[in-house]
């Protein structure tokens, strides 16, 4: 999956791309590499992660429509602007509602300098509210705090065919040190 961030405006202008790549092992568990904040102007958290995310379902038998997951994931970070090594960790809990499917996600996350240019740990949640037979999503993500990805991003996901995904999204700061507001757009696909 390919993330852009942008804010073409003259003043705070930027453009930062994200590489998530995963390979899947067993039912729950995936492999991943992701290459964060390539781009310009030069981020100070331009770095790379290696790790893994686990999201095993739970409660399948007696309540499938739940789809209540744990997810945990570990990053081990390399800042390739010379800030040595990090790590970045998170769990949260999902489920989805009866009726409206709407997946709601609550959970925390600890990370580094390395990537969060400070050490931090702090609160994130999510929802993701399938419209038109899941073909498009109403999404929002939040990651509480002031640092380097502390933003509420509001949204819509589309689902094409082939196993595509394109999104389309808009980042909100939750503090002006945290950065400046700005366009998101991803593209990703599942082979």
């Amino acid at each position: 999956m390919h993330e852009t961030q942008v804010r073409p405006q003259m003043a705070g202008r930027y453009w930062y791309g994200t590489n998530f790549y995963a390979y899947g092992v067993g039912k729950s568990t995936e492999l991943a590499v992701t290459n964060y904040n390539a781009g310009g102007p030069a981020a100070k958290n331009f770095a790379t992660g290696i790790g893994f995310k686990s999201s095993p379902q739970f409660l399948k038998e007696s309540h499938e429509e739940l789809e209540l997951k744990l997810t945990v994931g570990q990053m081990m970070v390399m800042n390739h602007r010379g800030k040595g090594l990090g790590s970045f960790s998170y769990s949260h809990m999902s489920f989805r509602t009866p009726g409206t499917g709407t997946r709601l996600t609550a959970g925390g996350f600890y990370g580094t300098n390395e990537l969060l240019l400070k050490n931090t740990g702090n609160f994130l949640c999510s929802f993701e509210q399938p419209l038109f037979h899941h073909r498009m999503q109403i999404v929002g993500e939040w990651m509480r705090g002031k640092y380097d990805f502390g933003f509420f991003i509001p949204g819509v996901s589309f689902h094409l065919p082939k196993n595509q995904v394109i999104v389309v999204a808009y980042k909100i700061a939750n503090h002006p040190q945290n950065g400046e507001n700005g366009l998101v757009l991803e593209y990703g696909l599942t082979f």
